[in-house]
């Protein structure tokens, strides 16, 4: 079972804990509400420690190593060049998981910094039951997303 620790309830009624993971990541974890929906702590742990816990080191060592690769991909596409092996790897050395936010239906989306390669950005990984990404993007981080951060 997937320990959260650091579990706080806030005046929206949203849950923010620490989740350990495998690989030793250690990443903030919020609970989002969507407007009008209330649940109580208690449930709100639950779909939290469902949503988590079928993260294994391997399955995010997939995910992170799939998040490299594509994010490179596009950086070079439509370049005359290609992505060569030090290209990947300088992204990989640098993501570092950050933070997961789990909705009432359980979906996961787990968020990532890389502060050389997306200075002021996160990367948002928005994984399926299967763990497979079904969104990856680049963006300005969330107003939540950085309250749970700083809460590190």
């Amino acid at each position: 079972m997937i320990e959260l620790s650091d579990i706080d309830l806030d005046d929206d009624g949203e849950l923010s804990a620490v989740v350990a993971l495998p690989g030793d990541r250690h990443a903030a974890v919020l609970f989002a509400l969507d407007d009008g929906e209330q649940f109580d702590a208690a449930e709100m742990l639950a779909i939290m420690q469902r949503a988590l816990a079928s993260l294994t080191g391997e399955a995010l060592d997939r995910l992170e190593d799939e998040i490299v690769h594509e994010l490179v991909d596009s950086d070079f596409e439509g370049d005359a060049d290609s992505p060569e092996a030090a290209d990947y790897e300088l992204l990989a050395d640098e993501l570092e998981l950050q933070g997961a936010i789990v909705s009432s239906d359980a979906t996961l989306v787990l968020v990532y910094e890389a502060p050389t390669q997306y200075p002021t950005l996160s990367i948002y990984a928005e994984l399926d039951d299967a763990l497979e990404i079904e969104v990856l993007s680049v963006a300005e981080p969330d107003e939540d997303d950085e309250e749970v951060e700083q809460g590190d």
